[in-house]
């Protein structure tokens, strides 16, 4: 054997050594991790799998099938006051719903990072980035399930401070493009889907509906059934 080729055989050792020493240490465990397939998207961007599909459709199941009322007895006042703090956090619910759909926030100084000056928001209905700025209309803060809606299908028959609270709850709240919520309106699944985010969608007005207890109509659970076998057609 040359000294050349032994001097090659010594270096391609230590580099053994130093990568089995940096394996050793969990080394490996830093670097990028190539992602898996990712199955229908939510709103927040991240999949819903199929547990998630499967535990909705469960809870869509066990959820009483009333029709709505349309009795027009419905008043804002009846959910208490708009946008209280009911997390006890020190900021009321519509900041902290700007907070959570949001990056690159500006708050207002003196504010503790509560009030939302500027922030950029993945609208999760139409899939579109927004450039928030306070005071012009272009972003809402959606109720999952409308107050309207939910008034019909039991909250007329809840205490006002559960009605305050479902009104404020973050799991039905969402930070969405103006026009598509206002398109909306207080609609069901039957009359409204969004462009983008379909899954998350009905999964997350299933959690809502499941956690407070609400009636579903006929139509209603037709059109969220429809949905979640399309959701899991497309996993």
């Amino acid at each position: 054997m040359s000294r050349a080729t032994a001097r090659g055989l010594g270096a391609l050792a230590a580099a053994i050594l130093a990568v089995a020493a940096y394996v050793g240490t969990g080394g490996l465990s830093n670097w990028p991790q190539a992602s898996s397939t990712a199955g229908p998207s939510t709103s927040t961007g991240e999949p819903v799998d199929a547990a998630e599909l499967a535990s909705a459709s469960g809870q869509l199941e066990a959820l009483n099938v009333a029709e709505l009322t349309h009795d027009g007895t419905y008043e804002r006042t009846a959910f208490g006051q708009r946008w209280a703090d009911v997390d006890r956090n020190g900021c009321d619910q519509r900041n902290d719903a700007l907070r959570a759909g949001a990056t690159e926030v500006t708050f207002k100084p003196g504010t503790h990072d509560c009030v939302v000056l500027e922030a950029t928001i993945e609208d999760p209905y139409s899939g579109t980035t927004i450039h928030f700025v306070k005071g012009e209309n272009t972003i809402d803060i959606d109720h999952i399930v409308p107050l309207s809606r939910a008034w019909q299908q039991g909250a007329s028959q809840w205490p006002e401070e559960r009605r305050e609270e479902f009104a404020n709850t973050a799991e039905n709240l969402l930070a969405v493009d103006a026009s598509a919520n206002r398109s909306k309106g207080d609609k069901g699944p039957e009359e409204w889907m969004p462009e983008a985010g379909r899954c998350a969608y009905v999964v997350r007005w299933i959690d809502v509906k499941t956690e407070f207890d609400l009636t579903v109509s006929t139509e209603e659970r037709a059109a969220l059934e429809g949905e979640l076998t399309t959701c899991e057609g497309n996993l």
